[in-house]
């Protein structure tokens, strides 16, 4: 539960941002003209001003990361040996750059541009704030990289996820997703439904679904067996990481939990709320970076085309397809050992 606090400062600013939307298109009103003023500043700046506060903290965690690698360096007998080593240097590029870069979508004439790419609105403060996360996304991610280094570090029973934090892990994704579309502040409950992409399937969509389902476990199999022929040492490691964090898993009660808890919470994010926003290619890039914690290997191409393969079925569908094929495709991978 400790662990969820963590993305509290980060779902400050989406919240702000919905309000500041809002209050953008259908202003609060006290009556007062001067407290109207200062509530018009007030919101039109406070996503601005929590964004920059997250860069600032990235840029003292670059600065503390600089520090133990100094230290590394300059003093290896202060460190522990029996703690996995880090590259703190790569940590602290990583986390400087990301605080950097995440301040460009803060400037009107930097999402102008981006504008001409991607399907956003440059005078929206949500948008605004949509490309600021896809870089902390990005920077997050490889930063994790550095700090767990090698696989081996991975082989470590504490590292074996259980039911409860499988099912834990899906809340911070949901909770952006609803946060994002503004459920409760710009939208009620049928129109977060609608704009997530919420639809009832029909038979025919079930029976694609199922058959889409078949086709990427297939090709998850003829992955899986190209590797372990090309690369088999490599293989060979990362199947040991699998069987350390997911062995616990691999029964009905853990492969149904894998499957809803990153099936619902992924697909509401991803393809619901961010696709529409962010368009095919971008998203589908977020999602292969989001599953970096094995590092860059054969799985992330794999996890790309899988990423690609739903987005397009949302773009042809809806979002309660794409949750279906990604939970029945963790689900039985899980029970197959193959996920």
């Amino acid at each position: 539960m400790d662990q969820l606090l963590l993305f509290v400062p980060f779902l400050l600013p989406v919240l702000a941002a919905n309000l500041s939307e809002r209050h953008r298109l259908a202003p609060y009103r006290t009556g007062d003209p001067g407290r109207d003023s200062m509530l018009d500043k007030a919101l039109r700046y406070l996503p601005h001003g929590l964004l920059v506060i997250i860069n600032l903290g990235l840029l003292g965690i670059s600065a503390l990361a600089l520090l133990n690698g100094m230290v590394q360096v300059l003093m290896p007998g202060a460190l522990d040996p029996a703690a996995p080593q880090v590259n703190w240097l790569l940590v602290a590029i990583t986390a400087f750059l990301t605080a950097l870069l995440a301040n460009l979508p803060l400037l009107p004439t930097a999402r102008s541009w981006l504008a001409r790419w991607l399907p956003i609105n440059a005078d929206s403060l949500v948008h605004m704030t949509a490309l600021a996360f896809a870089i902390y996304q990005i920077g997050l991610s490889l930063g994790q990289m550095a700090l767990i280094g090698d696989l081996e570090n991975l082989i470590d029973p504490e590292l074996s996820l259980s039911i409860w934090d499988v099912l834990l892990s899906g809340i911070p994704l949901l909770l952006f997703a609803l946060a994002g579309v503004g459920l409760w502040i710009r939208r009620g409950g049928r129109g977060t439904w609608e704009r997530l992409g919420l639809r009832w399937p029909t038979w025919r969509q079930l029976l694609a679904a199922a058959g889409i389902t078949v086709l990427l476990l297939a090709f998850d199999f003829l992955v899986n067996w190209s590797w372990q022929v090309v690369a088999p040492t490599s293989y060979d490691l990362l199947q040991r990481v699998s069987e350390n964090i997911f062995g616990g898993l691999a029964t009905t009660a853990g492969a149904l939990a894998l499957g809803l808890s990153a099936g619902i919470s992924e697909e509401l994010l991803f393809r619901g709320a961010v696709q529409p926003r962010l368009g095919l290619l971008l998203t589908t890039v977020l999602f292969a970076i989001g599953h970096l914690q094995y590092g860059l290997t054969a799985a992330t191409l794999e996890v790309f085309v899988i990423g690609l393969v739903l987005g397009l079925v949302r773009k042809r569908s809806h979002t309660t397809i794409c949750i279906l094929i990604h939970a029945a495709y963790n689900g039985v991978g899980t029970l197959l050992g193959t996920f």
